[in-house]
């Protein structure tokens, strides 16, 4: 079966879908039916729930009904919806805020774009299903489809609203239709993972969007909505909303709606979208998916994996005892930011044993101090007896709040678990990072495969894969990594020193 008559049977399926799901099932007087339509008209969430039952399985999110109201209110707008993953921005910007437009008199013509001419044209059968099979929507507002299909890439509605789709980068010039041009248009996921890549073709979107595009809507009045998710920090999106790595100054006039999947950007907070997602759902999703894809679809924080450390470079296998180690270090990072989970915990717990290091055990999570220093001690308490561990943090963290969670702990279990401080006076941080690659390159590196499904050893791993110059992500663990390293190494050259006695060859220079 080919390509064309897929789609057109997933259309087909979906006006299906559409009919029953809006089926009229009441008798209304006309008095009764015009006040009903009004009050929906007037409320965003009501008039969503009403007409697209199929759509609407749970209530609208806060950031929904924010950015639908704003639109309605500005009919000059250019809006960014930078939404996570399945939080409905096509679905509201595509189908539902048009419609409701349309409802209220305010459509004169909609314009689709999609990253090809055949997303585009996808993108058009949304709402024409809705125009010819939603029953809800034509009882109260009429017979709407007139003629043209989303196949052809455009169709018109029985008042003259003209719907019409392209691809990035076609020539929208001329867009009238009876002498109106078309006063909203959805740009819907622009970008790709091939076109990321190359600059130009970026900055060359940017242009279409901003100059050709934009251009061909009514100067009065006329919306532009961008929707998608930011794959990479110079992707089109980011470039659209001014905020990239290069440039942090937002382009003025633009309304723009960053959503993440949590309300504080954190993989353990309340859902944005409460009324459709637990905590529960979204943290088992982020454990599957791994921290940066997890960071890239629904925290906007993309990463570029491999520019510093290499998948390559990762080794899991069976590591020595315990016992039978030079020196074993764990290194707490509990973070500058705050004593919540706002920020990642991290415990990286090291050993050394002649050149080769290994990491034996790791605590990497978005948790409280608390629950960090109760594993410290939990860890501690299942090592045997003959096993040695130094437990170091930073020297500041021990003079500050934190260690009241340790003397909290000490008093619960009976001993105070003795922590040392690091004293050093790091230099920058990306440096010291960075000097440590040399040794996962040279396969000095490997990780304790008895660990290999814990969460905590797979988010440090993610966060190093994905630590570079410059990025907006997590970096905790390789942080801990490099402070139980530097004293791990300095350790190993102070032990391997002999000193060697015998007679001054040259005295006198003594």
């Amino acid at each position: 079966m080919s390509l064309v008559s897929n789609a057109q049977d997933r259309w087909r399926e979906h006006c299906r879908v559409v009919y029953d799901a809006t089926r009229i099932s009441i008798v209304e007087v006309p008095a009764v039916k015009r006040q009903r339509i009004a009050r929906l008209l007037k409320n965003y969430a009501d008039f969503a729930t009403y007409y697209f039952p199929h759509y609407i399985s749970s209530p609208c999110g806060d950031f929904q009904i924010e950015a639908a109201n704003k639109i309605r209110r500005d009919n000059n707008i250019m809006a960014v919806l930078e939404w996570p993953r399945e939080h409905a921005k096509s679905v509201h910007a595509g189908v539902i805020i048009p419609l409701w437009l349309k409802a209220l008199g305010e459509l004169k013509g909609m314009v689709v774009v999609g990253k090809n001419e055949t997303d585009g044209c996808t993108m058009l059968g949304r709402p024409q299903a809705e125009l010819e099979y939603n029953q809800l929507y034509i009882e109260d507002f009429g017979p709407q489809h007139q003629h043209g299909n989303w196949e052809e890439g455009e169709f018109e509605t029985t008042d003259m609203v003209l719907f019409k789709s392209y691809g990035r980068g076609q020539s929208p010039r001329g867009l009238l239709n009876r002498e109106r041009r078309p006063n909203y248009c959805l740009v819907d996921d622009i970008d790709d993972d091939v076109i990321v890549l190359n600059p130009d073709r970026v900055d060359e979107a940017v242009k279409w969007i901003l100059g050709s595009l934009y251009g061909s809507l009514a100067i009065k009045q006329s919306r532009l909505i961008i929707v998608g998710n930011r794959i990479h920090p110079k992707s089109i999106l980011a470039h659209i909303v001014g905020d990239t790595d290069d440039t942090k100054t937002k382009r003025p006039g633009i309304f723009h709606s960053k959503v993440y999947a949590t309300v504080d950007g954190t993989f353990t907070g309340k859902p944005s979208w409460h009324q459709n997602f637990t905590s529960e759902q979204l943290q088992l999703r982020f454990q599957r998916m791994g921290y940066y894809l997890a960071m890239r679809e629904y925290f906007h924080q993309p990463v570029i994996v491999g520019k510093i450390f290499k998948n390559d470079w990762i080794h899991w296998g069976k590591i020595p005892k315990l016992s039978e180690m030079d020196n074993i270090v764990a290194y707490f990072d509990p973070s500058y930011k705050s004593k919540t989970t706002n920020d990642f915990k991290a415990i990286k717990v090291w050993g050394k044993k002649g050149i080769n290091l290994y990491c034996i055990d790791a605590f990497v999570k978005q948790a409280t101090i608390t629950e960090a220093v109760k594993w410290l001690y939990d860890f501690h308490e299942s090592l045997p007896d003959n096993v040695i561990v130094d437990y170091y943090m930073e020297e500041v963290f021990l003079q500050d709040m934190f260690y009241e969670d340790f003397e909290n702990e000490a008093r619960s279990r009976g001993y105070f678990l003795p922590v040392r401080g690091d004293k050093r006076s790091k230099p920058d941080k990306f440096a010291r990072i960075q000097a440590i690659s040399p040794l996962w390159e040279r396969g000095l590196v490997l990780y304790n495969i008895a660990k290999k499904n814990s969460s905590h050893m797979i988010t440090g791993i993610d966060q190093l894969l994905a630590f570079q110059k410059g990025a907006r992500i997590h970096d905790d663990s390789p942080d801990a990594d490099e402070g139980a390293l530097w004293i791990l190494q300095r350790r190993g050259r102070v032990d391997s020193f002999e000193p060697v006695i015998g007679n001054r060859i040259h005295p006198n220079l003594w």
